[in-house]
């Protein structure tokens, strides 16, 4: 089994049918649906699909303080997520689904996420409208009963046979606690299966918004929100957005590496690697737009400063997927780790401000070069 898996991963499969066995179960998943679900992992795994060496907030800087004056220990980062107090500004991003190693990385998430009071996402969801044998890999609320797990679905799917009904569908499936649409138009158009029909999709979105069963959170997936379509959003109803701007990983380049004999001459997923806002500019955009809205920092979270420093700027939780990849795959430990090391940095960034919690770290906005006096 082990050795299928192994196999599996790294696509030396049947070009036909792609036969997975996980947790007793074998399901038939047509080849092209999961093989492009395994590239993805892999790409992510072993290639460069960041279109930038540093974070998008390594040129902010938070207010420093010589004698803080309070207890690193009693420093308090908890905070709201819709009905739910989280321990920390953070949510683990949606990253798979649909294949052998979905189950895996999705498991070990919600163990750890569970385990430290962070919500996290799972990846889209389409496939399971169409393959309901595939949920199993999705199907992991029953380990994190404490924190909201968000099921996840491109809104272009609202011009492809998804209405209401689907949607709600893909919750109850795996009783989500929220959901996520996402807006990839780029990623799409460099797919060369690509669903590429965006038109009427904001009227489509205000249509069955009132009917979705959970909260939602419309994101990017690494292009950024702009001003214009965080304000429309916003005015429809949704309370929530992920930025997810330019500055982690690409998805026009993931998909770019996915071509055959791929080389950066003449390729679009490398043309367009980092097209879009900027995690920053989009964060700024979408604050200036909507002051009352909640807003996801994700794009190039590397770190819990970067974290810190993006709910300075006016984020109200920060996200990251690629860093919990490779843990995920591990174990339910490894991902534990990540996040208990994520969470020492943001209270030692709050410690060095002179925040005691974030409400105070949000009154203290960073500086771009010189020290805020």
């Amino acid at each position: 089994d082990l050795k299928l898996q192994f196999l599996y991963l790294i696509g030396k499969t049947h070009t036909h049918t792609l036969h997975t066995i996980m947790a007793g179960r074998a399901t038939c998943i047509p080849s092209q649906i999961a093989q492009r679900k395994l590239d993805h992992i892999n790409i992510c795994l072993n290639d460069r699909i960041e279109p930038f060496a540093q974070s998008p907030f390594q040129k902010y800087r938070l207010r420093w303080k010589a004698l803080p004056e309070i207890d690193l220990a009693k420093i308090d980062m908890s905070t709201d997520f819709f009905k739910w107090r989280i321990s920390c500004p953070l949510f683990v991003a949606s990253m798979t689904g649909g294949e052998a190693h979905g189950r895996t990385i999705n498991e070990n998430l919600a163990r750890a996420c569970n385990a430290e009071n962070v919500p996290f996402g799972l990846g889209s969801m389409r496939i399971i409208n169409r393959y309901p044998e595939s949920k199993h890999t999705f199907d992991v609320k029953e380990f994190c009963p404490d924190v909201p797990m968000f099921a996840n679905v491109g809104l272009v799917q609202l011009n492809y046979g998804f209405g209401l009904k689907e949607v709600n569908n893909l919750v109850d499936s795996v009783k989500a606690d929220g959901l996520f649409i996402h807006l990839n138009h780029l990623q799409e158009a460099v797919q060369p299966e690509g669903d590429c029909n965006f038109e009427g999709l904001f009227q489509k979105l205000a249509d069955i918004l009132p009917g979705i069963k959970v909260p939602v959170i419309v994101k990017e997936v690494g292009h950024g929100i702009d001003y214009a379509t965080a304000k429309r959003l916003h005015e429809l109803g949704i309370e929530c957005i992920d930025v997810a701007g330019v500055g982690g990983s690409s998805w026009a380049w993931i998909e770019g590496r996915r071509q055959k004999n791929y080389k950066d001459e003449g390729n679009m997923g490398y043309i367009f690697r980092d097209v879009g806002l900027k995690t920053d500019e989009s964060l700024i955009q979408c604050r200036k737009a909507c002051p009352n809205l909640k807003l996801v920092a994700s794009g190039g979270m590397r770190t819990g400063l970067d974290m810190i420093k993006a709910c300075a700027l006016g984020a109200d939780y920060s996200s990251c997927a690629k860093p919990f990849l490779k843990a995920a795959m591990e174990s339910t430990e490894a991902v534990r780790a990540l996040i208990q090391r994520y969470k020492r940095e943001m209270a030692c960034a709050m410690f060095v401000s002179g925040a005691k919690n974030l409400q105070e770290l949000r009154a203290m906005p960073p500086t771009v070069g010189g020290p805020k006096l």
